[in-house]
């Protein structure tokens, strides 16, 4: 009887440490990236998270237990310019297709050779690029806060709610004033705006990733190399025709992404497609996990 219990005690402490988050460093690409992963490739289908500014995968952490509970292989990377060791100089080095290749790269890095893609942010925007440039790799696309590109581009051109609602992305087309004002009194501004919804835990490694070399300046290069841009960029993506399973859920209380860009994004979508709108912030994982959790879990219920 004894020997049974501990056998029980064992094989439950190896199911914990089965199931912990680990960082890893993962090169790809030609760069080494900060990973944070759960479970193994084998386990089951995969899972690739990809985050916003100003966050980093840890932002998926109890999104990724939670998916891992249910069978799930997840990683989520600190995309190019947030890990140390892949922040390139200049802003000629963060198009959104260099950082969509940087994804797919770490894919290949673990022998995944398809997986479903989840994204916030500019998580998000890279992966609506993901589908038109590596739809054979991706099973299925939910997308937190940030709609099709091509909706997008035409919102913040011709909208006026748009246009108003964007005017801190035609701010951080500035040099050097952006960074100086965001770090300024100890990351005041983005404690304010964008990290009030998350954990002591989470703050602080933001400022720590974001308090290192060069770090504001290239994850702010995203907006200085393709925000201007977005209309032709989308236009070369071949995503005028989505057809892979996708579902968007968007905070109806976002202050950074407004309806008009939201609704016009149906009419790209040539496949199973689902718009969740939630009463929730910009921040939906911090603000309605559960209720992004549900969506998420409908999603790939129809797609495992």
């Amino acid at each position: 009887m004894r020997v049974l219990i501990i056998f029980i005690l064992l094989s439950f402490s190896f199911q914990l440490m089965a199931t912990e988050i680990k960082v890893e460093q993962i090169k790809a690409n030609d760069f080494e990236f900060t990973c944070r992963t759960i479970g193994n490739p084998s386990d089951g289908p995969a899972i690739i998270l990809l985050h916003g500014f100003p966050e980093t995968s840890h932002m998926w952490e109890s999104t990724m237990q939670h998916l891992h509970e249910q069978g799930y292989y997840c990683i989520a990377p600190d995309m190019r310019g947030y890990s140390p060791n892949a922040r390139p100089k200049g802003i000629k080095n963060y198009t959104i297709q260099a950082i969509a290749k940087d994804i797919v790269a770490i894919a290949d890095a673990k022998k995944i050779t398809d997986f479903h893609l989840m994204g916030h942010d500019w998580g998000s925007a890279i992966g609506w690029a993901m589908l038109g440039l590596y739809p054979q790799r991706i099973k299925s696309w939910v997308a937190l806060s940030v709609p099709h590109l091509s909706a997008l581009g035409n919102a913040v051109k011709y909208d006026a709610k748009q246009k108003e609602m964007s005017s801190y992305a035609r701010v951080f087309q500035l040099s050097f004033l952006p960074e100086a004002v965001l770090k300024a009194k100890d990351f005041k501004r983005l404690k304010e705006a964008c990290w009030y919804l998350s954990t002591p835990e989470q703050v602080a490694v933001y400022k720590e990733v974001f308090g290192g070399k060069r770090a504001l300046t290239t994850c702010l290069h995203y907006y200085r190399k393709n925000w201007k841009k977005m209309i032709k960029i989308a236009e070369g993506l071949n995503i005028k025709e989505v057809k892979i399973p996708t579902t968007l859920i968007w905070g109806n209380k976002d202050t950074a992404l407004g309806r008009k860009a939201i609704e016009d994004t149906k009419q790209y979508m040539k496949g199973a497609y689902e718009l969740v709108e939630l009463d929730a912030s910009h921040w939906l994982i911090q603000d309605k996990p559960e209720e992004v959790w549900k969506a998420m879990d409908a999603h790939l219920a129809k797609y495992k």
